[in-house]
């Protein structure tokens, strides 16, 4: 019986690592979204075309793009773990090739991947900059939020966890040139299963639901509203399974289950909705963020 159980436990676990190599994003559901003042989020679209063979193996991403073409962005490493950075292609008007720039990542040792985001956000004109360019032709150039996603994964003997954050920048053109600032991050997605069973006493314990599951997403939208800088609508939800559960303790010194508990929760203190407002440098929510790294760390 323990070794059954012990190869359920396996078999459960590789099918979690296989589903956390997929890329998650935090997401808004419409192509594109406006707002009062003329912002509009776009999504964009992975281009087909192949990425060079040593580029892949550096860990070149796909490039991803705005339906018209006008900007496109793809994350690099050039074979450095310390030189990440989001490649960002700008097509101007009358120009035969892309203007691109490009925004220093941070890796850590435990860094897996990073993946850019595949929105963008396009202010009106005379929207970004702090101050307007007196030249006529800076003054003319779009400027635009960018975003990559920061993703970790790791195993458990009983399991396994994927995280990913959003790392939000601010590309805006001044006299000078094109000027880049980090305005924001933000959780993106958790997932995580963690616990299994290994007696027949534990699979009493636990009513049968030996693995303990715990789901983090979130919802970036714009405010339909709002005029002046893009204002943001963060929505997340985070869910836990068996009801009760927690990271936090161990499940096995808790109550026995019953089979009213083998139901998904909703935690409400991390499902939440929050109004980001452009101040200074960077965005601020209207109220404080919630402490949740139990489903958005691993």
């Amino acid at each position: 019986m323990t070794r059954m159980l012990n190869r359920t436990a396996a078999y459960a676990a590789m099918a979690l690592l296989l589903a956390l190599q997929v890329p998650t994003a935090l997401a808004a559901p419409d192509a594109v979204q406006r707002d009062r003042a003329g912002n509009r989020l776009e999504r964009l679209t992975e281009q087909a075309g192949p990425v060079d063979a040593r580029e892949r193996a550096e860990g070149a991403s796909s490039w991803y793009c705005t339906a018209d073409r006008q900007w496109c962005v793809r994350t690099t490493r050039e074979g450095d773990e310390g030189a990440a950075q989001l490649e960002v292609a700008q097509q101007v008007a009358g120009e035969a090739e892309p203007r691109v720039r490009y925004v220093p990542l941070v890796a850590g040792e435990e860094m897996r991947n990073y993946q850019p985001w595949p929105y963008l956000v396009r202010m009106a004109p005379g929207i970004g900059a702090p101050r307007p360019p007196h030249d006529p032709q800076q003054a003319a150039l779009e400027n635009v939020l960018v975003g990559v996603l920061a993703e970790w994964n790791t195993a458990y003997s009983g399991g396994g966890a994927t995280a990913s954050r959003l790392s939000l920048s601010r590309l805006y053109h001044q006299d000078d040139g094109i000027q880049i600032d980090a305005v924001l991050e933000l959780p993106s997605d958790g997932s995580s299963m963690i616990r299994a069973c290994f007696s027949e006493k534990d699979m009493a314990q636990r009513a049968g639901a030996c693995h303990d599951e715990y789901t983090f997403t979130a919802e970036l939208r714009l405010d339909p509203g709002a005029e002046g800088m893009p204002v943001l609508r963060y929505t997340t939800s985070a869910t836990r399974y068996p009801a009760g559960v927690s990271r936090e303790r161990d499940s096995l010194a808790m109550p026995r289950l019953t089979r009213k508990d083998l139901r998904t929760e909703t935690d409400r203190s991390c499902s939440f909705q929050r109004t980001l407002r452009f101040s200074g440098q960077g965005y601020q929510p209207d109220a404080p963020m919630p402490q949740c790294s139990e489903f958005t760390e691993l």
